[in-house]
């Protein structure tokens, strides 16, 4: 069984919708392989598609997003940690039948009183730190409240489009 299984293509990409535009962050919908269901709607800052955008540097996300996928299908809960540039990233499972189909989450913002790496971000898009600087400008900051409101958002949505029993 895979997510298009239970709602289509459309469907994913207007939870990811709703991730942006209620909460600011970059919603995505990934299926259990890794396979991105749904790209972000909407980026929550600059940093996020110039990172994305590049063969080098997306490893950032991926790496995030798997290892986490896999902490959430281990402990079928979500998951909220910082990617390695230090954004906030989290991760809800979704399950069928104890099957684990995929995940849907966002990323891209700034816990208030958490910090960015700059000097690593200039490095891992092989731009002066000054640019960096000016595409952090863009970066919002957000409440651990409105975080875990994002959370309990995208659970009440998953268990809103997956049936509690397929025969």
């Amino acid at each position: 069984m895979k997510l298009i299984d239970i709602a289509p293509v459309e469907v994913w990409q207007r939870l990811a919708q709703e991730i942006y535009d209620k909460f600011g962050f970059n919603g995505s919908i990934v299926d259990r392989d890794g396979v991105v269901v749904h790209l972000p709607a909407g980026w929550a800052n600059k940093v996020c598609p110039a990172i994305k955008g590049s063969d080098d540097s997306r490893v950032v996300c991926s790496s995030a997003q798997l290892s986490m996928a896999e902490t959430a299908r281990t402990t079928q809960k979500a998951v909220i940690k910082k990617c390695d540039v230090g954004f906030t990233k989290f991760v809800i499972p979704i399950f069928v039948n104890e099957e684990f189909l995929g995940t849907a989450g966002g990323c891209g913002i700034l816990i208030e009183g958490g910090e960015l790496d700059d000097f690593y971000i200039s490095k891992l898009l092989h731009i002066e730190e000054e640019q960096v600087k000016k595409l952090m400008e863009t970066v919002k900051t957000s409440s651990i409240d409105k975080l875990e409101a994002a959370v309990e958002f995208v659970q009440n949505r998953i268990k809103e489009l997956t049936p509690s029993s397929v025969e």
